[in-house]
Order: C-alpha cells, then sequence, then structure tokens
C-alpha cells in the first residue's frame, strides 16, 4: 500500500510498504552519514527503510541491501542517499517550520532500544537494535561548511528531545543523547548564491532547530504508542 504524507515546498513525502522516501525536484546537495550516498552527495531521492529484526542481508551487506530497495522503488541508487532502521515507518515524527521565503521541514524515526549516552564505553560487541534517523530539507541552498553548521543543529535537536524524553542510557544509566547507530542526512538546493552560514544565530539555523526538535519529540512520543 501507498500512504501520501504532507508534503512541504517542492518536496514530496510517500511511505510505500516498509519504506519512507522523500522525492526532491532537483539534484539537491546532501550531506550524511548514510549507508548509501554518506558524505557530501548530490541526490534527488532520500530513503529511510524499515528492516525486520535479524535481517543478515541488511547487517551483513548495508549498501548493496539499500542499493537494491532503491532500485525496487524504480529510482537510480546513484542519485539516491538511503539509511535504515527498525523503528516502524508509520510512526516517524514529522515537522515542517516556516518564516517568509525560508521553508524547512524534518522527518525523525525512533528506535531506542540501544539507547546510549555519548561518552559510554563501547559496545560493538553487544549492539542491539535501535536507530533514531533524522532527515532534514531545506528549501535555501547552504554552502558546504555550513550544511556542516546545519547537521550539528539537528544532532542538537535530537540530543535536547532525548534528554526531554529522559531515556536511559542502556550501558551507563546515565540519561541517553541518542543511539549507537543514528543517522543524520542533511539536503539542501545546489544552487547560487548559497547561504554561507545557518548558525542558531540565523533565520536558517533557528528553523532547522525548530523542525529538527519537533520531529524528534513526536517520533520518541510515537514510538510506544
Amino acid at each position: 500500500t501507498e500512504v501520501v504524507l504532507k508534503s512541504a515546498a517542492d518536496w514530496r513525502t510517500e511511505v510505500r510498504g516498509r519504506t519512507l522516501t522523500i522525492s526532491l525536484p532537483s539534484r539537491y546537495r546532501v550531506l550524511s552519514w548514510a549507508s548509501l550516498g554518506g558524505g557530501f552527495a548530490r541526490a534527488d531521492y532520500l530513503v529511510n527503510h524499515q528492516v525486520q529484526e535479524n535481517d543478515r542481508a541488511a547487517t551483513d551487506a548495508p549498501r548493496r541491501y539499500l542499493t537494491r530497495v532503491v532500485r525496487e522503488l524504480g529510482r537510480d541508487p546513484r542519485t539516491a542517499v538511503a539509511m535504515m532502521t527498525g523503528a516502524n515507518i508509520r510512526r516517524a515524527g514529522i515537522a515542517t517550520a516556516r518564516r517568509k521565503a525560508f521553508v524547512v521541514s524534518a522527518w525523525c524515526t525512533a528506535g531506542c532500544s540501544n539507547a546510549l549516552r555519548v561518552g559510554d564505553v563501547a559496545t560493538v560487541e553487544t549492539t542491539k537494535p535501535g536507530t533514531i534517523n533524522l532527515i532534514v530539507v531545506t528549501n535555501q541552498p547552504i554552502e558546504r561548511s555550513a550544511m556542516v553548521e546545519a547537521l550539528q543543529i539537528a544532532v542538537e535537536a535530537r540530543v535536547v528531545a532525548m534528554l526531554a524524553a529522559r531515556l536511559i542510557s542502556t550501558r551507563s544509566d546515565e540519561l541517553a543523547t541518542g543511539t549507537g547507530t543514528d543517522c543524520v542526512v542533511i539536503a539542501a538546493p545546489d544552487a547560487a548564491p548559497a547561504h554561507a552560514y545557518c548558525g542558531k544565530h540565523t533565520r536558517l539555523g533557528e528553523l532547522i532547530g525548530r523542525a529538527s526538535l519537533r520531529a524528534c519529540t513526536r517520533a520518541l512520543a510515537a514510538r510506544g504508542n
């Protein structure tokens, strides 16, 4: 089945089976550490795919697995950025923040069985499923350095949402700041002139933070419903 979700600006969001997709109107500049298309990339398709528990194909070869997922959706993996989660895609938190010509939308899925606090002792040998994935898209062009700043603001928003939810690290019994497998994607039009800054003093930074915080808060609240 296909569910069409509320869209903003010129992008379109759908849930197709266990996959949340965001179609962009052109190839955007994207920054992430996603399994498919991570780093700086140019993409017109963003994907958050829900994997089933104990899916060895996904965990053993995530890039190959996501390449197949994107192809099955009828899109080109070379112009896609894709990540995966064990969280329920249909419980995604979605938020849009606007001011005049500025629009920022955020989509978050939250699974917290892998909750950790920054600085916890490494758990690579005993990693549990559970991921907070966050996608942030703006209609404003952003320079590469400012995209790094935008990524930092989105991560700050996720931490604030985690602290507000009073979630506890599975390792240290302290308040968690995320999970061990979180991923964040930032996307903006590849055009000039582009914003050189988007810190918290800027209008763009404000909207990135606001949309990210609302989406993460909603996803965390929905995860147990």
